[in-house]
């Protein structure tokens, strides 16, 4: 972002109108002409998407990602000499102190994407490294790989770790910024896993402010399919049930010397019902969102919720007329009682 007054300068107007002009070519030979490079004569949307190499944001930025790229080398040499395809446990164990040696929080996120693919030694390895780090970041990232992982088996392990973590700190209810931002971003996920880890998360750490984000995705769906509706035929789907009974519908003649003979002619009827699938909706039931929404609540509440069961429209109701109320009523009381 240009932080300056001052239009951008020559340099980058002259660098943005080659860029444009290669991608224009790349797409289909199409052509990009400007009649003057001053600052000026920028366009604006062309202005705004130009950073200011003085910028000392921009050079922060780049002088970390030199020194990101640099750790990264390192650290993919590590795991090509001492753990990937490496079976000799002196060796791999070799690796593992090496990898505890990164402790700069810009390489936090690589120590995950470089060996989530290696053994359980070596991803319990890099989480508990994270977790022994004790700042922000690196419990973000524990988060992060918790919901959003690729590997099943490195997040069920990050959420344990994770969960260890903040008890072993007596940090249960602390959530920072960034780790509620993590856990919001997996309840809007559509994946099933990642939904039912941020629930857990997020009554791990009594969000209550996530509250109605839980409400919203204990159930997912309605998703319609429609396959025609009218005469045409299309349809999703044609389901039958009925009886089938055989049945000789038809005897032919067998004539032979001194003899006569009948071959039956065995048919099958079938009587039943036929429906017909035009237009088909998918609701998703997610218990372990559903349970994390009852048990986070009835804590925060002082009650059971588990009455409102399933029903959207009762825990919205619940909310706005009970819930909120109740958290307002325990604030001003909270006010008047003043610090002890």
């Amino acid at each position: 972002m240009n932080t300056h007054a001052k239009p951008p300068s020559l340099t980058n107007a002259v660098a943005a109108a080659c860029l444009l002009l290669l991608v224009g070519r790349a797409m289909g030979q199409a052509e990009v002409k400007f009649e003057s490079t001053t600052g000026d004569d920028v366009p604006g949307w062309v202005a705004v998407q130009i950073q200011n190499p003085d910028d000392p944001r921009v050079q922060e930025y780049a002088r970390r990602q030199k020194i990101k790229r640099e750790l990264e080398k390192e650290l993919y040499k590590i795991r090509y000499q001492y753990i990937h395809n490496i079976r000799k446990t002196e060796l791999r164990q070799a690796g593992i102190a090496k990898i505890r040696g990164y402790t700069q929080p810009l390489i936090y996120d690589s120590l995950v994407s470089i060996f989530e693919k290696e053994g359980a030694d070596v991803r319990k390895a890099v989480l508990e490294h994270l977790a022994e780090q004790k700042n922000d970041e690196a419990d973000t990232v524990l988060a992060w790989v918790a919901v959003f992982g690729k590997q099943k088996e490195m997040r069920s392990e990050a959420a344990v770790v994770l969960g260890r973590r903040m008890k072993d700190a007596d940090l249960p209810t602390a959530a920072s910024y960034r780790i509620k931002s993590v856990i919001a971003e997996g309840l809007r996920s559509r994946d099933s896993e990642s939904l039912a880890t941020a629930a857990g998360l997020a009554q791990q750490f009594k969000l209550i402010e996530a509250i109605p984000m839980l409400i919203n995705a204990q159930i997912q769906g309605q998703t319609v399919q429609t396959g025609g509706g009218g005469d045409d035929g299309r349809s999703l789907a044609w389901i039958m049930v009925g009886t089938q009974q055989a049945f000789v519908s038809d005897l032919t003649p067998v004539v032979g010397d001194s003899a006569v003979a009948f071959d039956p002619t065995v048919s099958v009827i079938t009587s039943g019902t036929v429906l017909r699938i035009v237009d088909a909706a998918v609701i998703t039931y997610h218990i372990e969102v559903h349970n994390a929404l009852v048990g986070l609540s009835s804590e925060a509440w002082g009650q059971p919720t588990n009455r409102l069961g399933w029903d959207q429209a009762a825990w919205r109701k619940w909310y706005k007329e009970e819930f909120v109320p109740f958290l307002s009523a325990k604030e001003k009381a909270a006010a008047s009682a003043g610090p002890r």
